[in-house]
Order: C-alpha cells, then sequence, then structure tokens
C-alpha cells in the first residue's frame, strides 16, 4: 500500500518530468506483480505466477516504447518537459 501511495504521489508531484512519470507508471506495475506473486505462491496457484510473467513483460515492452517515444520527442523538440 505505501509503494502505492508513493508512486501516486510522485505522478503528482513531477507533473513537469516524462521520465520521472514513466517510472512512476514501473513502480506501480511493479508493485502490483509483486502482490500478485504472493498471493498465487500463498493460495499455491501457478495461474498468479503466470499472469505476474506476463504483467513484467509488457512492462518492459511499455518501458522500451515509452523511451523511444521520448527519443523521438526529444529530437524533434529539443526538450523533454511538458506542461499540464
Amino acid at each position: 500500500m505505501i509503494a502505492v501511495i508513493t508512486t501516486l504521489l510522485t505522478y503528482y508531484m513531477s507533473s513537469n518530468n516524462l521520465i520521472t512519470l514513466l517510472i512512476a507508471i514501473e513502480i506501480l506495475l511493479l508493485t502490483v506483480t509483486l502482490k500478485l506473486i504472493h498471493i498465487s505462491g500463498y493460495y499455491d496457484d501457478i495461474y498468479g505466477t503466470i499472469f505476474s510473467l506476463i504483467i513484467i513483460i509488457l512492462a518492459g515492452a511499455e518501458s522500451a516504447i515509452g523511451l523511444s517515444i521520448l527519443v523521438a520527442y526529444y529530437r524533434l523538440r529539443g526538450t523533454i518537459g511538458h506542461s499540464i
């Protein structure tokens, strides 16, 4: 619960930095994955572990795509910051 609150606070406090926003989303995904692995181990269920592996794979793909979009945006504009 503390990791989720910390992630949401990081997301709220750093609304101008896109890299920090990506890191906050990754922390949130990894927190959910860790909780899912813990619960699946407690109930001795393999489906939770498989689903956690799928979440980790998708989070890695999301990071790669997000960072490549940021690099392309930086090359185009010269800055990464944004305003809401």
